[in-house]
């Protein structure tokens, strides 16, 4: 409860900075002359990628031989978008999916499934954005962030790549569970056509749906340009200090655009409209939610029924 509050009060604290560095009366033109078509499309394009993202978290779980067919694990995904982005002072959409798929699988391989799909994703993100960044010449300081994130993501990998093939300290349970984690790797890194070439598709559809929104906005970004910036702010708003990014976002591309020499309010307004963007699919999550949760009340109905109409059938037989 105490790091919720504190997290809503940097998002407040940032949102704050950010509104104080545009001016209102632009917002509105822009906000009222937003062509709801491609707002609309980007919306179509990102519903796309959350459904690939369930699709390649079946090509994991199977690569995991987890027992679990492409409904459920399409469906947790959704569910997963509602947790990260409509119930920030609830668990997070990965722990929630964590948690049901260890229903039915060990909490090894449940953990690992999702994990993956993340580190995935992100390596997908990061090495598309990284050959896009090759393609274009950002400003000095912007070009610099870049590769240091980048640099950063890079040590992570090897950094991984070393705890898996050289595990240290087993001896405490925390670092021999991780590495139990880590350690599947090994099936994974058997990648199939199907996995790399959804990662590929997902990364691209997110890129799409942010430039549909450059595009709305009629801000003068190329796709590559605006591909490395939103791979950039991805980056940035998962630093846990912030309610699903607000106030991170809008404050980070506000920043970028004043460094680009772009108004202050082309960037605030992205990172609203994005921020807007993320919450309407949080909101299909929520019907695929509540969806689960009729099915899952009436096949525990029903075989409360069984179970009442058996025993009542040997009590009659007694």
């Amino acid at each position: 409860m105490i790091l919720f509050f504190a997290k809503l009060i940097f998002s407040g604290l940032a949102l704050w900075w950010a509104l104080h560095q545009v001016d209102f009366n632009y917002l509105h033109i822009v906000f009222k002359e937003l062509p709801t078509g491609i707002c609309a499309t980007a919306f179509a394009t990102m519903c796309c990628s959350i459904s690939l993202n369930g699709l390649r978290l079946y090509c994991i779980a199977k690569k995991l031989k987890l027992n679990e067919s492409f409904k459920m694990l399409h469906q947790l995904t959704w569910i997963g978008m509602f947790f990260n982005q409509l119930l920030p002072g609830g668990i997070g959409g990965d722990a929630y999916r964590i948690y049901t798929l260890a229903r039915n699988n060990t909490l090894v391989l449940s953990s690992a499934a999702i994990l993956w799909d993340r580190i995935l994703g992100i390596l997908c993100l990061w090495l598309l954005s990284a050959a896009l960044l090759l393609t274009i010449k950002l400003p000095s300081h912007i070009q610099l962030l870049a590769t240091t994130l980048y640099c950063l993501i890079f040590a992570g990998i090897i950094f991984l790549i070393l705890f898996i093939r050289y595990p240290v300290l087993q001896k405490y349970k925390l670092v021999a569970n991780l590495w139990k984690i880590f350690a599947t790797a090994k099936c994974i890194i058997r990648v199939p056509g199907a996995l790399i070439a959804t990662s590929i598709c997902m990364a691209i559809t997110n890129f799409l749906a942010f430039y549909l929104l450059v595009i709305a906005l009629k801000i003068p970004l190329s796709f590559a340009e605006s591909s490395v910036i939103f791979t950039l702010s991805l980056i940035v708003i998962m630093i846990p200090l912030s309610i699903s990014g607000w106030g991170l976002r809008e404050g980070f591309l506000t920043t970028c655009f004043v460094a680009l020499g772009l108004p202050p309010e082309m960037g605030f307004s992205l990172g609203v409209l994005q921020g807007l963007l993320m919450l309407s699919t949080g909101s299909i999550g929520a019907v695929f939610y509540l969806f689960a949760k009729k099915n899952k009340n009436s096949l525990a109905n029903s075989v409360k029924k069984d179970i009442i109409n058996t025993t009542k059938a040997g009590v009659a037989q007694g």
